[in-house]
């Protein structure tokens, strides 16, 4: 038989670019959008900012963890920095460097698919990411959301797997990058990077011991340094602080605080995550759907269960072939679908779709393993395939895809924009009469050579302007802090008492504004309300049925919530179906939201 043709020099930096053009033309769209963090994204960027002063940071963002747990690292807070920091600390720059972290995962995937030696392997594993990011949207690819971060970094580690199984035992590196790259950043890839991570490596070694090899030792080495290099901040931070945070995430993980899922149910989840019918299909037409439901036609379970199918007969034709590389392909897949089931089933509580993201990756492998066994079903049963010129112009074909799925990519990215879009904007018509109340001494403010308290009262989104506003008062040079019970969300080392500050910076929001405006010296220095006239008399209607279908369900007790906390009933008191839609629509349509400067050591 015919072997194929290396792939040339040109085709690893031509398909990196590829991938890489529409991320940055998605983020570089996104510089004159005005975005501001909040939320969550707003605590990264406090991290990505401390990185490499004396507070940089040991652990991960805080997560769904026990009462004060964190998600295990701090290493996308350092991948971020560079790039971040060259580009002038904004907002834009985190966007950016968002956008170039996604970009090394994609070139450290082809780059291990290159040593496969194969153009079909490089040109399989491109299309295979191009798809990928069609499903998971440019957006999320530009926003630093922690567990969007690694999901093409997750792609990385599972081709680096693959190579590691197929005997390629250097790539143990990328394998050990990625892995951590991933787990630190969210914890939901610990448990499926340990666990696929640890079979590969157990498989190589096994099958080289079996043949008679050594068994790598240098590059086990190598790998086991990086890992340890990796992943000591975390290690410190356990050998510092009593419990450390691993030890919070094992115990949170042992004994979760809810029962999981179960079995039953994560099989649904994975196998909607294997429709490779949605990838190939739905998402080139109605891209996002990954990440952002309601775009179009979500996954299918029963799509998925067909696709298993076929990957189950493709995988048994790959053992009659008795071809090592398809053999180690299909290994990963099996060994990933079983370890994604079992992590899927420990999830607790609702099992939101960002908690089981990085499955579609699993997905996106399965198709190359499928494609890859056809073509080389194909090669022995058409012998004109074998012919050097028919190979050529099918790897012309292949090019072509990969470059129709770039450009489709392309075409979309001008139109990226964040998830978040109400709460950034609001953010930022708040922050700059904020910012020029302190400057001008307005109340009990004292310029910029005064000490804040930062505190909020969030209605409807859970802090995410008041965590946001942290951040844009930290980007303008001011001295903040914030309370003791935001110490974990925000830093330790940003806790201050409200006695040592000049004076608060409260943000309020609904029932909570009254209230606030009512504190002796306080003092409203913004306000922004964006409900229309039909909003606000929608508004009153809805409260009033909510109020009646929470006291007809049983759950009165959460009427009086309805005015200063909508996110938590909504979010986290289980309630029935009919007032989780009226009070959602509620948080939809918003509340005023005012900013006060209150003298220091005020009540809060």
């Amino acid at each position: 038989m015919t072997a194929l043709r290396p792939a040339p020099r040109w085709l690893l930096p031509g398909l990196v670019a590829a991938a890489g053009l529409p991320l940055l033309v998605a983020a570089l769209s996104q510089r004159s959008a005005g975005w501001h963090p909040v939320f969550d994204l707003a605590m990264t960027e406090l991290r990505v900012r401390d990185v490499g002063g004396p507070d940089t940071p040991l652990i991960g963002l805080q997560g769904r963890i026990g009462p004060d747990g964190s998600h295990p690292g701090p290493l996308s807070f350092y991948l971020l920095a560079p790039v971040y920091r060259l580009l002038g600390s904004s907002a834009f720059a985190l966007q950016v460097s968002t956008a170039v972290l996604h970009l090394a995962a994609v070139a450290v995937a082809l780059g291990v698919a290159a040593r496969r030696r194969h153009p079909w392997a490089l040109l399989g594993v491109a299309a295979v990411i191009l798809l990928l990011m069609l499903g998971y949207g440019l957006a999320p690819l530009t926003e630093p959301w922690n567990p969007y971060l690694p999901m093409l970094w997750f792609v990385a580690f599972l081709v680096s797997a693959w190579a590691v199984v197929d005997d390629d035992l250097p790539m143990l590196v990328p394998l050990v990058v990625a892995a951590s790259v991933c787990a630190q950043t969210h914890v939901p890839y610990l448990a499926v990077t340990v666990g696929v991570g640890s079979g590969a490596v157990a498989v190589a070694l096994l099958c080289r011991w079996r043949r008679g090899q050594d068994l790598g030792g240098r590059w086990l080495l190598i790998a086991v340094g990086v890992g340890v290099l990796l992943w000591t901040p975390p290690l410190i931070d356990e050998v510092v602080n009593e419990p450390g945070n691993l030890t919070k995430i094992v115990d949170n993980l042992g004994t979760p605080s809810d029962e999981p899922i179960g079995l039953s149910e994560a099989r649904t989840f994975v196998l909607e995550r294997m429709d490779l019918w949605q990838l190939v299909v739905v998402e080139p037409r109605h891209p996002g759907t990954y990440i952002r439901v309601l775009t179009g036609p979500g996954p299918d379970a029963a799509r998925g269960a067909i696709a298993v199918g076929i990957w189950v007969l493709s995988a048994g034709a790959s053992v009659v072939l008795r071809h090592r590389r398809l053999l180690a392909l299909h290994a990963i897949v099996g060994g990933s679908l079983v370890v994604a089931w079992v992590a899927i089933s420990r999830i607790t509580g609702v099992p939101w779709p960002y908690l089981m993201s990085w499955a579609f990756g699993i997905g996106g492998l399965m198709l190359l393993a499928v494609g890859a066994t056809a073509a080389v079903l194909a090669r022995r049963w058409v012998p004109s395939l074998q012919d050097p010129g028919t190979a050529s112009r099918l790897t012309m074909a292949g090019l072509a895809v990969v470059a129709l799925l770039s450009i489709r990519l392309l075409v979309l990215a001008p139109d990226a924009r964040p998830e978040q879009s109400g709460e950034t904007a609001l953010l930022g018509r708040l922050v700059d009469p904020t910012v020029d109340a302190l400057e001008d001494e307005v109340g009990a403010a004292t310029g910029r050579d005064g000490t804040y308290q930062v505190v909020w009262y969030d209605a409807t989104h859970g802090g995410a302007v008041g965590i946001g506003m942290v951040n844009e008062l930290v980007r303008r040079g001011f001295d903040v802090g914030v309370e003791d019970r935001e110490r974990v969300r925000i830093g330790p080392h940003r806790v201050i008492d409200a006695a040592e500050a000049s004076a608060q910076v409260v943000v309020a929001n609904g029932g909570w504004i009254e209230e606030v405006a009512a504190r002796d010296g306080a003092v409203q220095v913004a306000l922004d309300d964006p409900r229309t006239a039909a909003d606000k008399a929608e508004l009153a209607e809805l409260r009033r049925a909510a109020a009646d279908a929470l006291e007809a369900s049983g759950r009165a007790d959460l009427v009086e919530r309805l005015d200063r906390d909508l996110f938590d009933v909504a979010l986290n008191q289980g309630i029935e179906t009919e007032a989780a839609v009226l009070v959602g629509r509620m948080i939809e349509i918003g509340l005023p939201t005012a900013v006060f400067v209150v003298p220091g050591g005020a009540a809060s």
